[in-house]
Order: structure tokens, then C-alpha cells, then sequence
């Protein structure tokens, strides 16, 4: 592991798991650039992944989310925190594990259902869908999308940044 100086570190992961707070705290303490893909796909969609889903559907969704993939990960240097399908395509995948350390962040389900409690910003969550359905449906991907599992479960996103940095300094990166 030690060819991670030079790559990007990717979070992926299940929504609830803490992403984008932990990527923001990690890059902050790399010292390395953060970016969100759906934030990033907001900004040059102009439009809300609800909206996108809403409107083009989940389908118009993943297709923009691997043209963002494609853009991000020509860069390095960049500690990316991916939405949670973004394993659904297996081409977004191999780019991930190509030009980056892939970390799974994961949590136990009490724990999401803990976190995800009142959310509706989450598309996947709109009409009573049980996310535990998606969860089990995903979690092979994310196991074989990864490098390393990290459990986020009863943990603030300070706690699991300062594990991810732990993790990296002990690899040599």
C-alpha cells in the first residue's frame, strides 16, 4: 500500500455511514482536497440528486455519477467520498481501485436505522422503501469494491478520521 502517496482516498459506503463528514475531517488533517460526487454532480447539474432522481430517474442518475467518476478520478490527490450506489457499476469499480485506496466505511444495521431515522432527502428512502433491503443487496459490493473495512458503528466521524489517518501512516502513505 504503500503507491497510495500518489492516488486519491476514496470512501464509499452505505448512506448513513458517514462519508462526507468523515472525507471533509480526513482531507482537513491530509491536508488534500475533499469532494462529495453528489455534491459534485449537483453543482454542474444545477440540480439536487432528489430532483435528478425525480425528474430523469435513477438510471439518468448513475450515468451522471460515472461521468463525474471519470473526471474526479483523473485527478489525485483528493480524498473523494462517493454516494452510496456508486458500486452498482462495476466500471466505477475498477476506476475507484485504480486511482485510489478504497475505504468502506460500514456500520451495523441498528446503527443506520439509528441515522437515517427522519431523513427525506434520500431518494432511495422515498415511498417506504426499507433500506435494510438495499443494504444486503449492496454489501458484497462494497466488500469486494474495497481495500479495507473500516465499522463506523458508535463512532463520531473524528474518531473514525483519526482510524483512517492511523491506517495510512502505518502503511507508509
Amino acid at each position: 500500500m504503500n503507491s497510495i502517496a500518489g492516488k486519491n482516498v476514496v470512501l464509499i459506503g452505505f448512506m448513513g455511514t458517514g462519508k462526507t463528514e468523515v472525507g471533509r475531517l480526513l482531507a482537513k488533517a491530509l491536508s488534500r482536497r475533499f469532494v462529495d460526487t453528489d455534491a459534485w454532480i449537483e453543482k454542474e447539474n444545477n440540480m439536487t440528486v432528489q430532483k435528478i432522481f425525480a425528474t430523469l430517474g435513477e438510471a439518468a442518475f448513475r450515468q451522471k455519477e460515472a461521468e463525474a467518476l471519470a473526471v474526479l478520478c483523473g485527478q489525485k490527490g483528493l480524498v473523494l467520498a462517493t454516494g452510496g450506489g456508486i458500486i452498482l457499476n462495476p466500471q466505477n469499480v475498477v476506476l475507484l481501485r485504480e486511482t485510489g485506496f478504497v475505504i468502506w466505511l460500514d456500520a451495523g444495521l441498528e446503527e443506520l436505522a439509528r441515522r437515517l431515522a427522519g431523513d427525506n432527502t434520500r431518494p432511495l428512502l422515498a415511498g417506504g422503501v426499507d433500506f435494510r433491503d438495499i443494504y444486503r443487496r449492496r454489501e458484497k459490493l462494497y466488500r469486494n469494491a474495497a481495500h479495507v473495512r473500516i465499522d463506523t458503528t458508535g463512532k463520531t466521524p473524528l474518531v473514525v478520521s483519526d482510524e483512517i489517518q492511523a491506517l495510512l501512516r502505518q502503511d507508509g502513505a
